[in-house]
C-alpha cells in the first residue's frame, strides 16, 4: 500500500469485512473499517478501477484475517497514518510504540534525555562538560534535525562547521580531543535514542574517529624542569607557595587539594578522603584508588606546619587567602596564570603539577608501583601512557629534584637502600643517594 492521508469521514454504512468507498470529490479509493472500536477510514492512494478494487478488497480481506488472529499491525498495515494513530493502535495491539527515526528531532528526544540522565551525574566537571556541549555546540546544530538525517556525513558536516569562539586562536578548528569530549554525550544520546526505540541504523560514530584532525604530536609542554619550576614558584605569592609546592610533590589534583583537612594529618602520613569538584564536596572519590595515603616526608611536614602557622583557625589544609577551601579555579586566575607570565615560562596549566610529580618520580628512580598507589590509579599502564612521556635532558635534574624532594621521599627511614638507588638506576642516571644525605 502506498503512504496513507489522513482520515476522512464517510457516511456509508460498513460492511462486517470492511468496505472499499469513494469520494466524490475524488478519485481514489478508500478502505473502511472498524478497528478496536475506532471507526478506520483511510486512502490507499488507488485510482478507481476494477483491477485496483480486486486488490484493495484482497488487502481489506487479508487485513480482516489478521485482525480475527489478533496478528494485525496498524503502524505496518499505514506507514503513513500519524504518529499519534500509530501510538494508538500499537499501544491497543500490546506492544511497545517505537517511532520511526525520521519522525524524531534530535531536539525532542535530546530535551527528554538531559531531564531524566542530567540529575544523575554525580561529577560535578562530567555535568559541567554535558551543558556546557550540549547547549551550545550540539543544540543549535541538530535541535530541528531528526535521528534519520544524522549521519557520518552529517558529522563530518558537524565537524567542519565547529571553531573557536574566543581567544587568540579564535576561528580556528577545534582540536581533536575537544571535538571528542564533544562527542560524548552526543554519542550517548544517540545510542539511547536508538535503543530505546529498537532503530536498525547504522552508528554514524563508528567511524567517525578517522574524520577528526590528525593527532598533532607535541613537544612534551606538560612537564617542569627544576630551574622552571624554582623560577615559577619565586613569581607566585608567598601565601600560596606551600600549595604549589605540596601539588608538586604529592601529584594531587586541585579538587584533591581542596578536599584535605588537618584532621586527615597524622604523624606518619595524609589520608584522601574526599574532594571538592566546582565547589562542591564529593561523596565519593573518582575511585577506589583515589583513596589513599602520602607519606610524611621532612619536606611535606615542612609545608603542612607552615599552612598551620599562616592559618591556625582554619579546618582546612590548604584553604584560599579568605579563609574557604581551595578553589582550582580562581587559584588559575590569580595565581597560576600571573606566575606564568612573569616567570615567563611556556604555557602549562596547573594539572602540570601532576604530570612533574610523575615525571620527575621516575627519573629519579622511584618504585613504579609505589608510584601507582602515591598516583591513586590502577595500574602502570595507566601512568606510563598518560604521564610517562620521555622529558628530554629531565636526568640532568636528578641531584636538584631529590634534595628538593628529599631521600626520604625514596626510602623510609631505617629502610636499606635499593641497588638500584645505589649504584645506578633504569633510566640512565648515575651516582648514589649517600652524598646528598650529608
Amino acid at each position: 500500500m502506498k503512504k496513507a492521508s489522513s482520515m476522512v469521514s464517510l457516511n456509508e454504512t460498513l460492511q462486517s469485512g470492511g468496505t472499499i468507498k469513494r469520494r466524490k470529490i475524488s478519485e481514489k479509493l478508500y478502505v473502511d473499517f472498524y478497528y478496536f472500536g475506532n471507526r478506520i477510514t483511510k486512502s490507499t492512494g488507488l485510482d478507481d478501477t476494477p483491477q485496483n478494487r480486486v486488490k484493495v478488497r484482497s488487502f481489506l480481506d487479508n487485513s480482516m484475517q489478521k485482525i480475527e488472529a489478533r496478528t494485525f499491525r496498524f503502524a505496518d498495515a499505514f506507514p503513513g497514518a500519524t504518529r499519534k494513530e500509530k501510538k494508538l493502535f500499537t499501544e491497543l495491539e500490546g506492544q511497545q510504540f517505537s517511532p520511526e527515526p525520521q519522525h524524531v528531532t534530535f531536539g525532542e528526544y535530546a530535551k527528554t534525555w538531559m531531564n531524566r540522565v542530567l540529575p544523575t551525574i554525580t561529577s560535578q566537571s562530567k555535568l559541567k562538560l554535558y551543558e556546557s556541549v550540549l547547549n551550545s555546540r550540539i543544540m543549535p546544530y541538530f535541535k530541528k534535525m531528526n535521528f534519520y538525517k544524522i549521519t557520518s556525513t552529517e558529522l563530518q558536516n558537524f565537524i567542519a562547521s565547529m571553531k573557536k569562539e574566543s581567544g587568540p586562536d579564535k576561528g580556528q578548528p577545534l582540536s581533536r580531543v575537544r571535538i571528542q569530549n564533544i562527542f560524548i554525550p552526543f554519542r550517548r544520546i544517540w545510542e539511547d535514542a536508538a535503543d530505546q526505540h529498537r532503530w536498525n541504523l547504522r552508528n554514524p560514530f563508528e567511524t567517525i574517529n578517522k574524520h577528526l584532525p590528525s593527532k598533532i604530536r607535541k613537544r612534551n609542554g606538560k612537564v617542569f624542569r627544576y630551574d622552571e619550576w624554582k623560577d615559577f614558584i619565586a613569581c607566585a605569592p608567598v601565601f600560596f607557595r606551600p600549595h604549589l609546592e605540596f601539588l608538586i610533590m604529592t601529584g594531587l589534583s586541585a579538587s584533591e587539594l581542596a578536599g584535605l583537612r588537618k584532621e586527615d594529618v597524622s604523624d606518619k602520613a595524609i589520608t584522601l578522603n574526599r574532594s571538592i569538584v566546582l565547589g562542591h564536596e564529593k561523596e565519593r572519590l573518582k575511585n577506589d584508588f583515589r583513596y589513599r595515603r602520602i607519606p610524611m616526608t621532612e619536606a611535606i611536614k615542612k609545608l603542612v606546619n607552615q599552612m598551620n602557622e599562616i592559618c591556625p583557625n582554619s579546618p582546612q589544609l590548604f584553604p584560599m587567602e579568605n579563609g574557604k577551601p581551595f578553589d582550582g579555579n580562581s587559584f588559575r586566575k590569580i595565581v597560576w596564570n600571573k606566575a606564568l607570565e612573569e616567570s615567563q615560562i611556556a604555557y602549562k596549566t596547573p594539572y602540570s603539577t601532576r604530570h612533574t610529580f610523575c615525571a620527575w618520580a621516575l627519573t629519579i628512580g622511584m618504585n613504579p608501583m609505589k608510584l601507582v598507589n602515591l598516583m591513586g590509579h590502577s595500574s602502570k599502564q595507566m601512568v606510563y601512557q598518560v604521564y610517562g612521556d620521555y622529558v628530554e635532558d629531565l636526568e640532568d635534574d636528578v641531584d636538584d629534584i631529590i634534595r628538593y624532594f628529599g631521600v626520604d621521599f625514596l626510602i623510609r627511614p631505617g629502610k636499606k637502600t635499593s641497588p638500584l638507588l645505589t649504584y645506578g638506576d633504569s633510566v640512565g642516571t648515575v651516582g648514589t643517594l649517600t652524598h646528598l644525605t650529608h
